[in-house]
């Protein structure tokens, strides 16, 4: 599973209609051993099946069944699936390279924010890993990676003594060593810009690692978010990329108490923010929402249906963990496209 891909998953589970029939809503945890998993949600489904009568029971029997089958070809470190029977039915499985929980759910919608997490938490990123002999330019996608690139650096042959004098070869090196960092710096402004990524992480030897650094255009040293100085070798590489991933979460992590940061300070600047439940609900409704900003602590139901809504409209979501000024001011929050004509009231931030 990509990061596209996903994208266009949540709007279609955002967009899916209500009906009667029950959806069931399964994420497991892939790294448990598989009969496990299975007889877990076996015994879910046991009990949660005698709260259903009639038709609704077989359409949740069928739509379990259908989970039951897939889950015995299951790969990957977690998957997600969702099934529904009678109108609109529905079986959409998705698997993927990190973890998640194992959750059980079933509604009359899907359960969508464990995605809308995954996707805000694992987003896509470029790792370039640099060494004496040539520079590889990774993209990192929802916590798996493809080698979008692997350039060598052009071999110089032993001309000292014969063809060239010492010096020669030297500034002959330098010159095409400052070749190879200026055509790299050109594939990843590329890459980069055609994939829309707004994170690099430049991993490798040391000096070789400055060496980039210190030639990156402004435009890139703004995404510029880690340097990892490491050895770098084809065993070593998805060890390194890990290292990558953890890094890239921690300034994820920053990014989203920044988010909190700026609904305050646009709270102080005049309004054009709005914190709690009801008046995010309310802006997401009449279209007003730029961005939404909602905390894992957040209820459930209200959990959902908000980052539902925000999933239909196409609007940025921006997933917040252990924040207490943000669950003290309602879990909720959105940036607004113009000015709240609402009452002070709704839109105070209670800082202590």
């Amino acid at each position: 599973m990509d990061y596209a891909k996903l994208r266009k998953h949540l709007i279609a589970l955002a967009s899916l209609p209500k009906t009667d029939s029950p959806l069931v809503s399964a994420y497991f945890d892939l790294q448990q051993p598989l009969s496990a998993v299975r007889r877990d949600f076996l015994a879910w489904t046991e009990l949660t099946r005698q709260t259903f009568a009639g038709s609704l029971r077989q359409d949740f029997d069928d739509a379990v069944e259908e989970i039951e089958s897939w889950l015995g070809n299951a790969t990957g470190k977690s998957a997600a699936i969702f099934s529904r029977w009678g109108e609109h039915p529905l079986l959409l499985p998705m698997t993927f390279d990190v973890p998640m929980k194992s959750r059980l759910h079933v509604d009359e919608y899907p359960v969508i924010y464990p995605l809308v997490e995954l996707k805000d938490r694992f987003n896509r990123f470029v790792v370039v890993l640099v060494t004496s002999g040539s520079a590889r330019i990774v993209e990192v996608n929802l916590g798996s990676h493809s080698v979008e690139l692997l350039a060598e650096r052009p071999a110089l042959r032993e001309r000292i003594g014969r063809e060239w004098t010492r010096e020669h070869y030297a500034n002959h090196r330098k010159e095409r060593d400052r070749k190879f960092v200026k055509e790299k710096i050109a594939v990843i402004e590329a890459l980069m810009a055609k994939r829309g990524h707004n994170a690099l992480i430049i991993a490798g030897d040391s000096r070789y690692v400055a060496r980039l650094t210190s030639a990156l255009p402004r435009s890139l040293q703004s995404k510029l978010i880690g340097e990892l100085k490491t050895g770098i070798s084809d065993q070593k590489m998805q060890a390194v990329i890990s290292q990558a991933v953890e890094s890239f979460l921690v300034k994820e992590r920053e990014e989203s108490f920044d988010a909190v940061n700026l609904l305050v300070q646009a709270v102080r600047a005049g309004g054009l923010a709005t914190v709690g439940y009801e008046p995010t609900r309310r802006a997401l409704l009449e279209g007003r929402a730029s961005e939404l900003i909602i905390s894992a602590k957040l209820l459930h139901e209200e959990r959902e249906e908000l980052v539902r809504m925000a999933s239909q409209q196409g609007i940025q979501i921006e997933t917040v963990r252990d924040c207490e000024l943000l669950d003290r001011n309602g879990g909720a929050g959105a940036l607004l496209r113009y000015e709240l004509q609402d009452s002070p009231d709704e839109v105070k931030i209670e800082a202590a």
